[in-house]
């Protein structure tokens, strides 16, 4: 429950609990039965991803590192909402992305569309795990994104089989 929890916590205590037990390893916040209408999937999973940020500007992570993995990553990115008070973008992610990673906060991106991917926040992301691809805008923004991989990698990529996978990026100068 988001937007009137009654009994049951709230989003964000459900968060700070996790937190404040350094013996927890994954929380998932599923939006699954959050409707798509009025952006509210956006709307809630920018709030989360505005707290995370808050709490790493206070330092909140540097005893203990936290990854966010976000799926469907293209649906939280590059978005705006617009209001009768006007607009009001949607980059939590994407700033975490940019800054995270000097408050102990990063992310992993999991996405089937790439070219919906600001390539600002593609050009943070240091490793890339590339799926089949066929699309060629796809194609283009991860060549572009990983600028040092070699052509004969990157041509696999719409040739790859299910389960197959192209890894590329500053750790691997092998893909």
């Amino acid at each position: 429950p988001i937007f009137n929890p009654g009994s049951n916590p709230s989003l964000i205590e459900v968060v700070d609990k996790f937190l404040a037990h350094p013996s927890g390893k994954v929380l998932v916040v599923s939006l699954e039965y959050l409707s798509f209408a009025h952006s509210a999937r956006e709307i809630v999973a920018n709030a989360l991803g505005r707290y995370l940020l808050k709490l790493a500007r206070e330092e909140r992570f540097v005893k203990s590192p936290l990854l966010v993995v976000l799926d469907e990553a293209h649906q939280f990115l590059n978005e705006d909402v617009e209001t009768k008070m006007g607009g009001y973008a949607l980059d939590a992610f994407a700033l975490i992305a940019k800054e995270g990673r000097k408050y102990s906060l990063t992310a992993c991106l999991s996405t089937q569309r790439p070219r919906d991917i600001p390539e600002s926040v593609l050009s943070q992301m240091g490793t890339f795990i590339v799926h089949r691809l066929t699309n060629n805008s796809d194609r283009n923004v991860i060549e572009r994104a990983c600028g040092e991989a070699d052509q004969s990698s990157l041509g696999q990529i719409p040739s790859l089989a299910p389960g197959q996978a192209v890894i590329l990026g500053i750790d691997f100068p092998i893909p």
